[in-house]
């Protein structure tokens, strides 16, 4: 609505849409940093963040310890509202609705509820036990659709072609991380991977370093904040040329009676893989004479 209104009246924008961010494990990476930062990656704010860590790609052969290290990690959270807890609750009654129908909706097609309660189960306040579910498929409504809550969705690959290709396969591109002790790998990954930002062996962070613009690709949003870049979205940019104004004409201006040929040497000896720049001067001065 916001970007309907402003382009009515030529008005700039940034907007950020939210995600569905992937979280990519690697069987190499340090595993239990891993699996610290995947749990606190989804459930913190009771995954109520945009860049949360909404899916959980991990490596085939590692895909079970490593399910079993993120149960572990996940059942020693703390749920409640005082200052010792881990994770609180919801704070929109219509999330907590979507939440418990992307939650439905993939018990219902399959999925295996690694951790947490059913949603038959759920009591009528805004707390949600964080959630861990497995046996997924890609176009379950918790893997394609923004959840906005403390559900975590872990999901097998096997080779690095593949797990592209998946963490892209989404209308999102907010945030992503990548998880492995291989840095040549992980610039790789991150560079062909369709997002405004990629932490390495980090999740969340980049958002906190003003340094760095923060913003979506797809539907997660357009524009930037934060940084240089952040900055003059809300300005209006100038470009000035000056001229000392010592010649009387430009090769460019009128007539162009009998300029064709060097004209055409010029653009043809400088659009060129390896410029010439001999020719571009002779038939420069030969313009400065017509």
């Amino acid at each position: 609505m916001i970007q309907e209104f402003a382009a009515k009246k030529l008005i700039p924008t940034t907007l950020e849409l939210g995600g569905k961010d992937p979280l990519i494990v690697f069987k190499d990476a340090n595993l239990k940093r891993a699996a610290k930062g995947a749990v606190w990656g989804a459930f913190t704010n009771s995954g109520q963040v945009c860049m949360s860590a909404e899916r959980i790609y991990v490596e085939e052969s590692i895909y079970d310890d490593f399910l079993n290290m993120v149960k572990i990690e996940t059942e020693k959270l703390i749920q409640g509202t005082d200052e010792d807890s881990d994770i609180g609750s919801m704070t929109f009654p219509k999330q907590k609705e979507i939440v418990k129908q992307h939650v439905k909706d993939a018990l219902e097609k399959g999925a295996v509820l690694v951790s947490g309660s059913p949603p038959d189960k759920w009591d009528d306040s805004m707390f949600i036990q964080p959630i861990i579910l497995a046996n997924l498929k890609q176009d379950m409504e918790v893997v394609c659709e923004e959840t906005f809550g403390p559900v975590m969705p872990v999901i097998p690959f096997k080779t690095e072609e593949e797990v592209i290709k998946l963490a892209n396969e989404s209308n999102y591109g907010l945030n992503a991380s990548v998880w492995t002790s291989d840095l040549k790998k992980a610039r790789r990954v991150a560079s062909r991977l369709v997002s405004g930002a990629v932490t390495v062996n980090e999740v969340l962070v980049s958002v906190a370093n003003h340094y760095l613009p923060f913003g979506g690709t797809k539907d997660s949003g357009i524009g930037r904040y934060h940084s240089e870049e952040g900055l003059k979205i809300f300005c209006h940019e100038k470009a000035i040329i000056l001229d000392r104004g010592k010649r009387n004409k430009e090769i460019q201006w009128y007539p162009y009676k009998g300029k064709y040929a060097a004209f055409l040497q010029l653009f043809q000896s400088y659009f060129r893989e390896r410029k010439k720049w001999i020719r571009f001067l002779q038939s420069y001065l030969k313009l400065l004479r017509k």
